[in-house]
């Protein structure tokens, strides 16, 4: 074999082991999913009714991360309770908030959210209120992981199951751009019954967003269903519609330039047609994130990859386009390597 034939051997050999050891070499270590876990003992979380009382966990997730905590009340709990409050991620993966437990009876149950502000994850955790002892402080313990920011707590009391009105279910989820649905159920007050009710949702003062408006039961059948455009909040005049028959009137809503952000919007509900002191219902209005959608091309051999059609439009099949994104292009490397060999 000839110096020449075999300097052109090796260069074909090189250039081939390039384009299959790249994939490998520029893939980089593959990111942990995100994840969030409240620590307790036993089968739940476990506060006394007392003030400062912390709530801990761990989380999967860079220093600084926001980890959104929320309390609800369950069961025959009354009167109904939500809290919420905002812990940060220290660099030991910790994270902690407190909340005011003093005002509920001991035997109190509820459920504990955790999650994160973007929502990539979240946890449950049931939890239950115990008479407080002798230590029970009015500052958090000691070892207690730091920093606990500032507390957005929203303690809500109502007046019970008997209440004008209510909410049917208390959290209601949407995609961002997506239209949350809000049903509400009218009650006799004193044996007249309540048809109209006071919306208010988000804070403008915690969250950038407040909407206030008036729901009636026009068709008198005691229920009604508000419906939430995501889509168009404090950008129209048609961000609220309700289920046939019934109506409601746009109090005031907050401006916004652009869709309302992803997070946790709180809901509260009064009876009648002005806002009263105290709620009767609380919720939840939880927007989320988007899903990030990626179509799917079989190939020949039955296999699926994602959308290829940005690249594919030019001619080339689902092997050139996957070279493409290794950082290798075998196809190319092949065709660069038979010009070597012509030479």
């Amino acid at each position: 074999m000839s110096n020449r034939t075999r300097s052109r051997s090796l260069i074909l050999v090189g250039v081939l082991l390039i384009a299959a050891l790249s994939p490998a070499v520029l893939a980089g270590p593959v990111a942990a999913d995100p994840s969030v876990s409240v620590d307790y003992d036993g089968d739940g979380v476990t506060v006394a009714n007392g003030t400062s009382q912390v709530v801990s966990g761990t989380a999967d997730a860079p220093v600084g991360t926001e980890i959104i905590v929320r309390v609800r009340s369950t069961g025959e709990t009354e009167p109904v309770f939500l809290k919420s409050a905002t812990g940060v991620v220290t660099e030991n993966s910790t994270w902690a908030v407190t909340f005011d437990f003093e005002p509920h009876r001991a035997n109190d149950t509820f459920q504990l959210t955790a999650r994160f502000e973007n929502g990539s994850a979240e946890t449950e955790a049931d939890g239950e209120v115990v008479a407080c002892g002798e230590e029970c402080g009015e500052t958090p313990p000691s070892g207690t992981p730091t920093p606990i920011p500032e507390q957005t707590q929203s303690p809500t009391p109502t007046d019970g199951p008997s209440a004008p009105v209510t909410f049917e279910e208390n959290i209601f989820v949407v995609d961002r751009g997506g239209v949350a649905a809000i049903p509400i159920a009218f009650e006799s007050d004193q044996g007249e019954r309540v048809d109209e009710a006071v919306v208010v949702l988000g804070n403008e003062s915690q969250s950038n967003y407040e909407l206030e408006a008036v729901v009636r039961d026009d068709d008198d059948d005691g229920q009604a269903v508000l419906y939430v455009d995501t889509s168009l909040a404090g950008r129209s005049d048609e961000t609220l519609s309700t289920s046939g028959g019934d109506g409601v009137r746009v109090v005031s809503e907050t401006s916004l330039d652009s869709m309302i952000d992803p997070a946790d919007y709180d809901v509260s509900l009064y009876a009648g047609s002005e806002r009263a002191e105290e709620p009767t219902d609380v919720g939840s209005l939880v927007v989320q994130t988007q899903p990030t959608r990626t179509a799917t091309v079989t190939t020949s051999s039955g296999v699926e990859t994602g959308d290829s059609s940005g690249i594919d439009g030019f001619g080339l099949g689902p092997v050139a386009v996957g070279g493409v994104v290794s950082g290798a292009f075998i196809v190319g490397g092949a065709l660069l390597a038979a010009l070597l060999l012509r030479g």
